[in-house]
């Protein structure tokens, strides 16, 4: 019934439908009227001039064979006669023309109220409904023994379109009212016609019938708005569901974007010598700056990423490389062994992702082992990618973390999380650290296609006590 039309335009859209249909019925109506009026106006003149015509003629003929002492009663007679004619035939047009008028003004109006549905222009539609039907029904009943009861269709025409004011509402509920209000009208001015022509009134089942049924179909049309209203606030309620996730996960990219970027400079430069930037330290500021200024890096950051190319020169191409390479520029050295094309197998998002994770990883090595050696061992499975970044430094206590350090909960743990992979870590003090980073891929099949695997849905809320170095 909505035809796929937004939520917020399915009430304006159904109001409108039920107005135009209703004015076309009513505009139907109207015409109607006007054809029986003149129809019916042409009839009875005509056959009132038959009558006064033979009327004139029988008296003549009755006047040549009586005495002469009844020609003077028989010329006031035919005299009489004559001038009762020619009343009736002056007055009748000008009742017709009245009325025709009117019905002309009524269909104005509504024609005015279909362009532009007002109330001023309802309430015009109104009274000029009322005068219409009042004329009408009062010079159609007025013709002798034409018919015996105000209930014949032929009557209720105007009070027919009267009543299809009810579609011109803004609501349903406005529109119940004014058809309300036209039937009552419609039905008074019909008895008072009525009376004032001595001609028995009835009560008309088409005007009745016209009624409730536009009644029906406005409260219908209510009911199943407060239906339409329960499904919108459901649908509202799943679209704030989603909004407070979208929000959640541009919270957490950004908390990883600011480990990413500012804080591990600003450590950096806290830990930098007193006097001007090596070269390293100047070059990934640089870098930072220059990631800082993508504005759309939060919002469309898988399109920033390329595919890797597949076989050998996958490693090359991939983005853990070049995270392995700038963690090198900063002074660390870092030996990578395993199944180094493997990662020709990740997805460009899991590509970038695991970067970032392993990045952070070196880069803890760097501000907290102690020592300026790391080694990464790259893992294949058929359904998943392992890369482990391990250190013989200092190593610590996972339970004595502080809650402030951002860098496994934020940019390592969430990142690989939201993946639908794991994070594992094995440290203690004095024995180094080493981390697992595990994310799902794409399983091969014999033939050489691909099928992905599904990756769970993460939107739990962050949790505090993680610990995190």
């Amino acid at each position: 019934m909505t035809l796929g039309l937004p939520d917020h335009l399915v009430k304006r859209a159904l109001s409108h439908a039920l107005a135009r249909a209703a004015h076309w019925f009513a505009l139907t109506c109207l015409a109607a009227s006007l054809a029986a009026i003149i129809l019916l106006s042409l009839s009875t003149t005509a056959t009132t001039a038959t009558t006064a015509t033979t009327a004139t003629t029988a008296t003549t003929a009755t006047t040549a064979t009586t005495a002469a002492t009844t020609a003077a009663t028989t010329a006031a007679t035919t005299a009489a006669t004559s001038e009762t004619a020619a009343t009736t035939l002056a007055t009748a047009p000008t009742e017709t023309l009245a009325t025709i008028v009117a019905l002309l003004l009524m269909a104005a109006v509504l024609i005015a109220l279909s362009l532009r549905r007002t109330v001023a222009l309802t309430i015009a539609y109104l009274v000029a409904g009322t005068v219409a039907t009042y004329l009408y029904t009062l010079t159609v009943l007025g013709m002798p023994d034409l018919f015996p009861s105000s209930n014949v269709f032929l009557v209720t025409l105007p009070k027919l379109a009267l009543v299809m004011v009810g579609g011109a509402g803004v609501s349903a509920r406005a529109g119940v009212l004014w058809s309300t209000t036209a039937f009552v009208l419609a039905e008074a001015v019909t008895v008072y016609a009525a009376a004032q022509t001595e001609v028995p009134y009835g009560a008309d089942v088409f005007t009745i019938s016209t009624y409730l049924f536009l009644v029906s179909v406005l409260l219908l049309t209510v009911f199943v708005r407060r239906e339409w209203s329960v499904q919108i606030a459901l649908h509202r309620a799943m679209q704030t569901d989603q909004t407070r996730l979208l929000r959640h996960e541009l919270d957490l990219r950004t908390l990883a974007l600011g480990q990413d970027t500012t804080l591990q400079q600003l450590v950096a430069l806290a830990r930098a010598h007193p006097g001007p930037l090596s070269a390293n330290l100047a070059g990934s500021i640089r870098d930072t700056l220059q990631t800082l200024r993508g504005t759309d890096w939060l919002t469309d950051a898988d399109a920033l990423s390329v595919e890797p190319h597949g076989g050998t020169d996958s490693w090359l191409t991939s983005a853990v490389y070049a995270a392995i390479e700038r963690s090198r520029d900063r002074g660390l050295v870092v030996e990578v062994t395993g199944d180094r094309a493997a990662l020709g197998r990740l997805s460009p998002a899991s590509d970038r992702e695991l970067s970032l994770a392993v990045q952070q990883c070196l880069v803890n090595v760097i501000l907290h082992s102690g020592i300026v050696a790391a080694e990464v061992v790259i893992e294949s499975e058929p359904s998943s990618i392992s890369l482990m970044v391990m250190d013989a430094g200092r190593g610590f206590t996972e339970s004595e973390t502080g809650a402030d350090r951002l860098g496994l909960r934020q940019a390592v743990r969430r990142r690989i999380e939201r993946l639908g992979g794991s994070v594992s870590i094995l440290t203690r003090p004095g024995a180094g650290t080493s981390v697992m980073l595990s994310v799902p891929v794409a399983i091969e099949e014999p033939g050489g296609h691909t099928e992905p695997t599904e990756q769970p849905e993460h939107t739990e809320t962050p949790d505090p006590e993680r610990v995190a170095q």
